[in-house]
């Protein structure tokens, strides 16, 4: 993933295109939260350094095997944390609009 796919609607957000309703933007943020609170647990877990999960470096295949998950959680890791920063963008994005409705129901 490469850039935000909330730019588009940020923007419509700043030229008062996009408005999202508080209550709307109150339950995204409720869901979010447990979301935000999984992919953390799984950064957080490290499953891209197995060192010493499946013995020293002196056991050969406990060598392999390390190098064979870390490559895998590396992925992982890399994929979770991708989703966190867009799921993060995502919120703040709803948040924007809603804000941007309630600035526009107190100017009128």
């Amino acid at each position: 993933m490469t850039g935000s796919p909330w730019t588009d609607l940020d923007a419509a957000t700043g030229q008062k295109n996009l408005y999202l309703d508080p209550t709307v933007a109150s339950k995204l943020t409720n869901a979010y939260t447990r979301y935000q609170a999984s992919l953390q647990a799984i950064i957080d877990d490290r499953l891209d350094n197995t060192t010493g999960y499946f013995g020293t470096s002196a056991n050969e295949i406990a060598t392999c095997l390390s190098a064979a998950f870390n490559s895998c959680g590396t992925t992982l890791t890399t994929y979770t944390t991708q989703q966190l920063s867009q799921a993060n963008l995502f919120i703040q994005t709803a948040n924007d609009a809603a804000t941007a409705l309630a600035n526009r129901d107190n100017s009128a």
